[in-house]
């Protein structure tokens, strides 16, 4: 928590997994969310427990239109008349799902825009869905990113990932659990295709290949419950790092998202 009054930056997954995602980015009293795929309620409690109001909210970004990530979205605009902020096609698709006033909209072009006190880059994503996005925050002097729900991480991904202080980075799944467990041969292949999500081993190449900055904070989100495990996303991710140079610690502070339980990460002072 940051005294009142202060421009410390903090990000805050409210919820993280296959059943609902949402996270929260403060500068200060403003803050943002990227999705809303819990429920209002939870919301606004988490909202609340972190000394904050709804009233400062300055908007919800919705990275693509699945209801692990939309799932609140019509209960809170219920209660709360902000602005959602994300591409034309994905509107659309949340529009055939859920009852939303089309006035919420702002439609994401291409380039940044200021939001409160931070401003905000969407970068597209590969997922399949209608036009998914992660996005990058510029607080300050910190550089946050959130990016879940992607196949792949390319070259021109990684360009957004580069020199980000606080990093959201999905590790979704472990190959092996994927390949003998429960999915049908269809959901396998959709789960590690290149729109579909990635797996720790990517996560971990990710890591590796992105210009870092001396230190970074990164929550590793959007853990499947039957491909993966924390013990696994820790063993693989953490042996890649290690072979590749990284000092986990004094170089990258590693968390895990939960489902059911707020992680943060704090802006670290100099």
């Amino acid at each position: 928590m940051v005294t009142q009054n202060s421009l410390a930056t903090e990000v805050h997954v409210l919820a993280s997994g296959s059943k609902g995602n949402c996270t929260l980015i403060r500068r200060g009293e403003s803050f943002i969310l990227h999705d809303a795929g819990i429920s209002c309620r939870r919301i606004v409690n988490g909202v609340k427990e972190l000394g904050l109001e709804m009233h400062s909210l300055e908007g919800v970004f919705i990275s693509h239109e699945h209801s692990d990530h939309i799932g609140g979205l019509q209960q809170l605009l219920k209660r709360f008349d902000i602005p959602v902020y994300t591409k034309q096609d994905t509107w659309r698709q949340i529009q055939s799902r859920l009852t939303v006033p089309n006035h919420n909209l702002v439609a994401l072009t291409k380039g940044s825009l200021t939001i409160g006190n931070m401003v905000v880059e969407p970068f597209r994503v590969s997922h399949d869905a209608a036009d998914p996005i992660g996005i990058n925050v510029f607080a300050g002097d910190q550089k946050v990113t959130v990016l879940t729900d992607s196949g792949e991480v390319d070259d021109r991904m990684l360009r957004y990932l580069d020199d980000t202080t606080m990093l959201v980075l999905e590790a979704n799944y472990d190959p092996h659990m994927l390949k003998f467990g429960p999915y049908d041969r269809f959901l396998k292949e959709r789960v590690a295709g290149p729109q579909g999500h990635l797996s720790n081993d990517a996560t971990a190449q990710a890591l590796l290949m992105m210009k870092r900055p001396n230190f970074m904070q990164v929550i590793l989100a959007h853990r499947s419950e039957n491909n993966n495990n924390p013990v696994l996303v820790t063993q693989t991710i953490g042996n890649m790092l290690v072979q590749g140079g990284v000092r986990i610690g004094p170089e990258m502070k590693l968390q895990h998202g939960q489902p059911n339980e707020c992680v943060s990460m704090v802006e670290v002072t100099k």
